[in-house]
């Protein structure tokens, strides 16, 4: 039991480090007629009918290097909810960074998992189909921090009835003359705000060392799921955490 709860650490452990060995050089492949991008300071203002979803305004603790990271909001308003803004939380930024907001739906199925030769499932959601839009890109700068806010009203994106998941997802760092960088260290690497919480909303995009096949993970499902069919009790509070993800709704 104690060897599953050590592979989905080191599963985890290699959600944080994704970005190193995976860099995408988006200066070749961008192409400019179909992106929008943006480069934005500390500003946080709800328009009038506008609803403030997620886990924006919980106290940081943290911050944690970028991915692929995605998070589940649930539609409160119902039918004709229509996405207005995207936020999250610069912690620390020391290179140029790209990154891209992309949106899921939810994928709803059951969990494996092997105990004592036997198996136990239990029900889990991740990221399913892609929700197409026009590409988003988001330029951090160097030394840049604090709340970023993205203005998604330009889009006409609909969320589903079910809710969906907003991935902030890493594309590359780049120099001053816009060239990609390779090989940035861990303690180098642009990370955004993360907080405890006892939801199980926040997602990853996991890789098992030494293999080159990706997968998302429930983070918190999965963490929960080893501590109790592993050591038999809850995981420490500490050990649960979500990115300061926000969304603005509003009702078309």
């Amino acid at each position: 039991m104690k060897k599953s709860l050590l592979f989905i650490t080191a599963i985890l452990f290699t959600t944080v480090l994704f970005a190193q060995g995976n860099v995408v050089d988006a200066a070749d492949t961008a192409n400019a007629d179909k992106m929008t991008t943006y480069s934005l300071k500390e500003i946080v203002i709800n328009a009038p009918g506008e609803i403030l979803l997620g886990e924006f305004n919980d106290k940081s603790r943290k911050g944690q290097g970028l991915g692929k990271e995605a998070y589940y909001f649930e539609n409160s308003i119902g039918e004709g909810a229509v996405l207005k803004a995207f936020l999250f939380k610069v912690y620390r930024a020391r290179y140029n960074t790209k990154l891209n907001v992309r949106f899921y739906e939810k994928k709803e199925f059951m969990q494996d998992v092997y105990v004592d030769n036997d198996t136990i499932s239990y029900a889990s959601y991740i990221p399913g189909n892609e929700i197409k839009t026009k590409e988003i890109t988001v330029n951090i700068e160097p030394g840049q921090k604090g709340t970023v806010e993205i203005d998604l009203s330009g889009y006409d994106i609909i969320m589903p009835q079910n809710g969906l998941f907003v991935s902030l997802e890493l594309m590359g760092y780049f120099d001053e003359r816009g060239n990609a960088v390779k090989g940035i260290k861990y303690k180098d690497m642009t990370r955004i705000d993360f907080h405890p919480t006892t939801t199980d909303n926040y997602c990853a995009l996991a890789q098992v060392q030494g293999r080159d096949e990706t997968f998302w993970i429930n983070c918190n499902k999965s963490i929960k799921s080893d501590f109790k069919y592993g050591f038999k009790h809850e995981p420490s509070k500490s050990i649960l955490v979500a990115p300061n993800f926000g969304l603005k709704v509003a009702r078309k």
